[in-house]
């Protein structure tokens, strides 16, 4: 079989390391590419050439209607093709018409803007229509999505596939809790309007100087988050790392992992920071929820002080802090990658 995976870019995110993982897996047996619209060398392309995937980049802005009838030429030469986010998700539709290519999507999100304009639906009804198969990386994603499409309840184009990682790759290093006496938190995310840094940003004010902070990734909201860290006088426990390409090896120097957001499709950080031995603390909003409960802690969107007082149990009781650490890394057991991309080849078969 011939599969070809679409997205602008491999950088840093949820939906981009699905893929980096997902595609050395089914190119056993296959024959797997990945089309890209933005030429870089980031640590994921570098891992999916190293497993013999053929890159191809397009060189062409997304919304250049040219690359409506490059895409068109490429797809043809495949049986599957694999398309993620948007505008991707506009462009796939557009350039499969007049093929025989089975279009697949996978939403990855609960929300967008896109769903707070009506004017909208009647285009989106039509783009999504264009696909044979839709995945959702949740059941709350796929119900969110099937409502403003107004899918019928017993659509079998669409179905959810949870999101995997590599558990192997994050199973912590044996390391002492709290070992030089600080307790370092950390939370692995862009900074997007999806995720709320800020709300973890403030928390610290609640907490001691003993708590460090160690914020993983970038994007276009971090100025602002450093502003704020400057405003609040945080500069010396608040830290920026920017896009790291040895996650595992970060996660084993901390001892809380934290995920904050406005909205999720699915927490698959919090899955890494639980298979890394990490007890986390999430916010309690769908696709979060489903991975964390029960294993982690929750805490209310935007509520600064649930979340210290949460991370502050945990650092205070060596008891409890363990408990929800064996709790985290059960629950992490249960998304290995390998189940996500067996599951994405029987939708394609």
């Amino acid at each position: 079989m011939k599969i070809l995976h679409i997205t602008k870019a491999l950088d840093v995110g949820g939906a981009q390391r699905l893929i980096s993982d997902l595609l050395p897996l089914m190119k056993q047996g296959h024959e797997v590419g990945l089309l890209l619209f933005m030429e870089d060398d980031t640590p994921f392309i570098r891992k999916v050439r190293e497993a013999g995937i053929d890159v191809i980049f397009m060189k062409v802005s997304l919304r250049n209607p040219v690359s409506v009838w490059r895409l068109h030429k490429v797809m043809r030469q495949y049986d599957v093709v694999h398309v993620h986010l948007f505008p991707e998700l506009y462009l796939g539709a557009l350039a499969a018409m007049g093929t025989k290519v089975n279009l697949v999507f996978t939403e990855h999100s609960t929300s967008n803007r896109r769903r707070g304009k009506w004017y909208l639906r009647p285009l989106e009804k039509w783009v999504y229509h264009r696909y044979r198969k839709i995945i959702s990386i949740s059941q709350q994603t796929q119900d969110a999505l099937m409502d403003w499409v107004q899918a019928k309840k017993d659509d079998k184009r669409f179905v959810v596939i949870e999101n995997g990682i590599d558990v192997a790759a994050f199973r912590r290093v044996e390391k002492k809790r709290l070992s030089d006496g600080r307790c370092n938190i950390v939370m692995v995310s862009r900074f997007v309007e999806a995720k709320d840094q800020a709300t973890v940003i403030r928390s610290m004010q609640h907490l001691d100087d003993s708590y460090h902070l160690h914020f993983v990734g970038d994007g276009s909201t971090m100025p602002n988050c450093q502003q704020l860290v400057a405003e609040m006088g945080l500069s010396e426990r608040v830290s920026f790392l920017g896009s790291r390409a040895d996650i595992p090896n970060v996660l084993s120097t901390m001892d809380i992992g934290v995920q904050s957001s406005h909205w999720e499709g699915f927490g698959l950080t919090a899955v890494e920071l639980m298979a890394a031995g990490l007890p986390v603390v999430a916010t309690d909003v769908p696709g979060l929820r489903q991975v964390v409960e029960g294993a982690g802690l929750l805490f209310a969107v935007g509520d600064d002080k649930q979340l210290a007082e949460n991370i502050k149990a945990l650092a205070t009781d060596a008891h409890y802090y363990d408990q929800v650490s064996a709790s985290c890394v059960e629950r992490a057991s249960q998304y290995d990658i390998s189940v996500t991309a067996k599951r994405y080849l029987d939708v394609y078969n």
